[in-house]
């Protein structure tokens, strides 16, 4: 590997660093970031904080100023071509004058894939992609999916005991995981879009469902609610939280006038969803949320939920909690209930699994 080479690996990594710091606010944008690099010195960087805020690119450009010419940029992500809330960032990178750009990703995006690439080749910039995609692939994993498919990404959220269940046969389920664990799964929430959960979560538990970490005080999350026959209390916690976040309740058709227009003065948002059956079409729902934007759904729901969400294969990531408790009782609820698999080959396999702990709990982290 030669030098120039490992300078571009250390440089892109800077850029990452730098992207990272926007996660849990760029959405329904991507993760990018840019550094500027004029012999060994680098000249300039920035990240894209929010929607509407300049991109990478932008921010970095500004702080090179006029030393940008003939410099080399590195950016996570292909450039932009298109008018979006902000200007094109390609057309930014060739009135800089920069003689080089090294791009970690190609940008899925149909009003850009290839696109901001082949315009800076034409314009005779010399153009290098690929190094690093892997990592940008985990950095944006909701807006991959997002961008080329139109639904959330899903990630599921559950605490468990070393036996499996994630409450008592009374459903009693505070707590099983530690304060530790707990305070993590804020850390979780500040990074997605939206939390969901089953109506009975919000009777049982009656939660508030906000992002309560340090890392986040600022941040407003859209709670979701599967409500087939709007049992949603008005005097629930959650009800008072929408400071906090809006707050979106699927139901279906049949469900109560009365009680929509109560929850609507409320400022929560009902939507009854086109198919008329017992329980929420939960890829109905999910498609809805993605047209308006929302790229990542954390599920914090109990065993209806989740059991609902593995069999129809709506998961694409887990985070198992588990905790070094023994609960028992046939009847008591698990993370996986429903009829099961006939056989272990029909079984869900997590992928790329990642375990850590948090003081006495294991966290278990994978894909679908």
């Amino acid at each position: 590997m030669n030098t120039k080479h490992l300078k571009d690996i250390a440089y892109l990594q800077m850029a990452y660093g730098l992207a990272e710091q926007a996660k849990g606010w760029a959405s329904p944008n991507p993760l990018v970031g840019t550094v500027i690099v004029k012999g060994d010195t680098i000249i300039g960087f920035g990240y894209h904080k929010k929607p509407g805020q300049p991109h990478a690119e932008v921010v970095a450009l500004q702080r090179a100023g006029l030393k940008a010419k003939n410099s080399t940029a590195y950016i996570t992500l292909e450039p932009c071509i298109h008018w979006g809330r902000t200007p094109p960032c390609v057309n930014s990178i060739l009135q800089a004058g920069i003689k080089r750009v090294v791009v970690s990703s190609l940008d899925p995006n149909p009003l850009v894939y290839r696109k901001g690439i082949q315009k800076l080749e034409q314009s005779g910039i010399s153009v290098s992609v690929g190094l690093l995609a892997e990592r940008n692939n985990r950095l944006n994993e909701s807006y991959l999916k997002h961008i080329t498919q139109k639904i959330p990404f899903v990630t599921v959220k559950a605490a468990v005991s070393a036996d499996g269940k994630i409450a008592t046969e009374t459903h009693a389920s505070r707590w099983i995981t530690s304060g530790p664990t707990r305070e993590y799964v804020h850390l979780l929430r500040g990074e997605n879009d939206a939390i969901m959960v089953g109506i009975n979560t919000i009777l049982k538990d009656d939660p508030r469902l906000t992002v309560r970490h340090r890392n986040w005080s600022r941040k407003r999350i859209t709670r979701v609610i599967l409500d087939s026959t709007l049992r949603l209390p008005l005097h629930s916690r959650i009800c008072d939280t929408l400071k906090h976040g809006e707050i979106i309740v699927f139901t279906n058709r049949q469900a109560s006038p009365k009680k929509i227009s109560a929850l609507t003065k409320k400022g929560i948002r009902v939507i009854p969803l086109s198919q008329s059956r017992a329980r929420i079409d939960i890829k109905e729902a999910l498609s809805w949320l993605g047209n308006r934007e929302i790229s990542s759904v954390l599920v914090e729901g109990g065993g209806l939920l989740l059991t609902s969400i593995f069999e129809e294969k709506l998961a694409d990531k887990i985070f198992l909690m588990r905790s070094p408790r023994l609960i028992g009782g046939k009847e008591a609820p698990t993370v996986f209930g429903g009829r099961g698999v006939a056989t272990i080959k029909e079984s869900l396999r997590l992928k790329r699994t990642h375990h850590f702990a948090i003081g006495s709990d294991t966290i278990c982290e994978g894909y679908f």
